[in-house]
């Protein structure tokens, strides 16, 4: 009985332990909008957020870098010829090279 006790109160301890991590950087507010996610031609990538970001950056599923953007702005219009079908990571970095926000996005052709 005392074992089944223990496992009671270590099984509640560890519940009480776990907690939701945060599924963006910083403030739980997700600070970018995709559209049309999935894409075909073209997928535009607003940030809405005070800090302008320095630089996008996006990357295959691999991990392979493929488009790095200077000053983007707030919005962002990517030409979708040049990728092949799949799900694609982008980051939003500031100047120095800190982490914004980032996400994912998905090509179908």
């Amino acid at each position: 009985m005392k074992l089944l006790l223990l496992l009671i109160s270590f099984l509640f301890t560890m519940a009480g332990q776990a907690q939701v991590k945060k599924t963006t950087l910083g403030d739980n507010v997700r600070r970018t909008t995709i559209y049309p996610n999935p894409a075909r031609s073209f997928v535009s990538i607003q940030y809405k957020h005070t800090t302008v970001p320095a630089t996008l950056v996006i990357y295959n599923f691999m991990g392979k870098k493929l488009l790095v953007t200077n000053q983007p702005g707030n919005n962002v219009y990517i030409d979708l010829a040049g990728f092949n079908r799949g799900i694609y990571i982008f980051q939003f970095k500031d100047r120095n090279g800190q982490l914004l926000d980032t996400g994912k996005f998905q090509v179908e052709k």
